[in-house]
């Protein structure tokens, strides 16, 4: 959340602040995600092959914002480890890759949910005592 926020802080946006729906979204996808070990090469890891859940699903399904006149989500996740497992190491990844970066820097999003959960995503990864999960939810919801 600190990572993420400095990243927008330093751009001057503002802040993101915690929601507690997005949270359990993005911790509920994180524990499946370490759980069943899907994502890698050629995987999207934003759709739970198990259980067909999408970001929007996940999101609605948490309860964040419930009828609203308008709103809008976005995720985005990270495994990674050795000394890739670590929340400076995914904050990294997602700010040089250009469709992460945007997500964190948009200037709409108002809302954020971040989780980490210890343990790989992806089955390279599984004997990874340093491995990290990384899912951050984040929303803007106007009723």
């Amino acid at each position: 959340m600190c990572l993420i926020n400095a990243q927008r802080t330093q751009r001057g946006l503002p802040p993101l602040t915690i929601n507690q729906a997005l949270t359990n979204a993005a911790q509920q996808h994180a524990v499946a995600a370490v759980q069943l070990k899907w994502w890698g090469t050629g995987q999207d890891p934003h759709r739970n092959p198990q259980t067909g859940s999408t970001p929007q699903s996940r999101i609605q399904a948490a309860g964040y914002c419930p009828n609203p006149r308008s709103w809008e989500f976005s995720e985005i996740t990270y495994t990674g480890w050795g000394g890739s497992g670590t929340p400076q190491a995914a904050v990294n990844w997602w700010m040089n890759s250009p469709g992460h970066r945007a997500i964190i820097l948009k200037p709409s999003l108002s809302e954020m949910g971040p989780w980490a959960q210890p343990g790989s995503a992806d089955r390279a990864g599984a004997s990874s005592s340093s491995a990290g999960t990384y899912v951050v939810t984040f929303g803007r919801c106007q009723r």
